[in-house]
């Protein structure tokens, strides 16, 4: 079963890390993302692309986000599929991201090793997220409340989605919260089990975000083009139909029903997100002390997406 892990790990990090900066062609618009399902709208929109498209999409893979979150802040690309948290972080700081939209909804998992029965029990344990500021931590610490558990009766361990099923095999951690498809990899390896589905503890619930760097979006008509084509993309992705499927496990490289499998747990419809909902997640958010302040609704969402509220 080990065999497989390594031969996962290998193939979702290739291509990973530090990238050297590329001219981004006039009329090309690059977008960072890791292969995850998440990510699957941004995969169909560069499936989609036609010949005769007034713009061209170029995707940028990563494995870890702050490799994604460097390629934004230093212009190597216009765009990411990137964690809410992290988003927030930047419009914090002011490094000119806007938010234009969800990139999918729910689809992350709660992973324990196969000695663990029940949430009490990992007391003491090492648990695995992929980034302090992460819905995953944000998830993590509703559920510990639930169970009454203290964050400090565990220990928080930061290792990247692909390193995660391999390291539970090993024995270094007894649990992670992630993006599928690292759950189901673990269940399918016999190294862990999905204890629960992000839509199971809160539905509907945000994780990764469209964001672009503001000086990337100036031209009017390329945004509005950029916006239909994505959301047309998530319509199809929903459907994961054969051709949807078939696109993850290219980027993957993962077996079709681990595919199924992970797709099952993830969602592309309704990626608009208002500013109660902003509200609500951000709220939480600040609660369980993930970020001590987040952007006002209004100064981070780019005003195309308001106007169409």
């Amino acid at each position: 079963m080990k065999i497989f892990i390594v031969l996962a790990v290998v193939v979702l990090t290739a291509c990973a890390g530090a990238l050297e900066a590329v001219e981004n062609p006039q009329g090309t618009i690059q977008i960072a993302y890791l292969p995850i399902t998440h990510s699957l709208a941004v995969m169909k929109m560069n499936a989609m692309q036609l010949e005769d498209d007034p713009y061209s999409i170029e995707l940028v893979r990563f494995t870890t986000w702050p490799d994604v979150v460097d390629a934004l802040r230093t212009g190597r690309v216009d765009g990411a599929s990137v964690l809410f948290e992290v988003a927030l972080q930047a419009g914090n700081e002011n490094d000119g991201l806007s938010l234009l939209a969800l990139s999918h909804r729910d689809g992350n998992v709660i992973v324990v090793d196969n000695n663990i029965e029940s949430y009490s029990d990992l007391i003491g344990r090492n648990i695995a997220i992929p980034h302090r500021l992460s819905p995953q931590n944000t998830l993590l610490q509703i559920v510990l409340e639930r169970e009454g558990i203290s964050l400090d009766e565990v220990q928080l361990i930061d290792i990247s989605p692909a390193e995660m099923p391999f390291s539970m095999a090993s024995g270094a951690i007894s649990a992670y919260v992630v993006a599928e498809p690292f759950g189901t990899i673990a269940e399918s390896a016999e190294v862990g089990r999905i204890l629960e589905t992000s839509n199971e503890i809160f539905p509907n619930s945000i994780c990764c975000v469209l964001v672009f760097r503001e000086d990337a979006i100036t031209n009017e008509h390329m945004l509005s083009w950029f916006m239909e084509r994505f959301h047309e993309a998530a319509a199809r992705v929903e459907l994961k139909d054969d051709a949807v499927i078939e696109l993850f496990m290219e980027h993957s490289r993962l077996s079709r029903s681990v595919t199924e499998q992970a797709l099952a747990n993830t969602h592309f419809d309704c990626l608009r997100i208002t500013e109660e909902e902003y509200l609500e997640v951000t709220a939480l958010i600040l609660e369980h002390g993930v970020l001590e302040t987040v952007p006002v609704f209004h100064d981070f969402v780019h005003e195309f997406v308001i106007d169409r509220d």
